[in-house]
């Protein structure tokens, strides 16, 4: 899910279709980020840390758009609402200059901490199911299989740094 020109399309309707899913989450990254095009994106449902403090009690309806790009090497966590698919806080980007840890405790989930004290958890899969299954009957997900194993190799990569 690169980020250049993604098709039209809101992404909120139960059935959206993945192109409108993307749609809708490039919006997310492309609306907040001035130098948009020059990252990959993936989607991770299951994300948590301190986008905007602590996450604390029930866990938030939020997701992250993840952009990630090798040169310069950077991540960009951009937190969205999975309801509305609308932008929720600031985006925070991580790069070498910032970087204070990067681990993958499980295959798939990677936790990153800043050298500020700032803490972001996330896990990308191959299926993105921005609803809970037991809310709806057709939850809304995106396919992103190829993207998400690029990702996961970046973060590896990035852990081993």
């Amino acid at each position: 899910m690169s980020s250049q020109h993604p098709p039209p399309g809101d992404g909120r309707g139960p059935a959206a279709s993945d192109a409108a899913l993307k749609a809708a989450l490039h919006r997310v990254f492309d609306g907040q980020i001035p130098n948009y095009g020059s990252y990959n994106l993936v989607c991770a449902a299951e994300a948590g840390g301190m986008l905007d403090g602590p996450f604390t009690g029930t866990p938030m309806p939020r997701g992250v758009v993840l952009g990630y790009r090798r040169q310069p090497i950077e991540l960009v966590i951009a937190p969205f609402d999975r309801r509305t698919l609308e932008a929720v806080g600031r985006p925070w980007t991580i790069d070498l200059t910032n970087l204070a840890y990067a681990a993958e405790p499980a295959p798939g989930a990677f936790d990153v901490g800043t050298s500020t004290g700032r803490e972001f958890s996330f896990t990308v899969r191959s299926l993105c199911q921005l609803d809970s299954p037991e809310r709806t009957a057709t939850p809304r997900t995106v396919e992103q299989e190829d993207d998400a194993d690029d990702f996961t190799a970046f973060m590896r990569e990035l852990c081993a740094l």
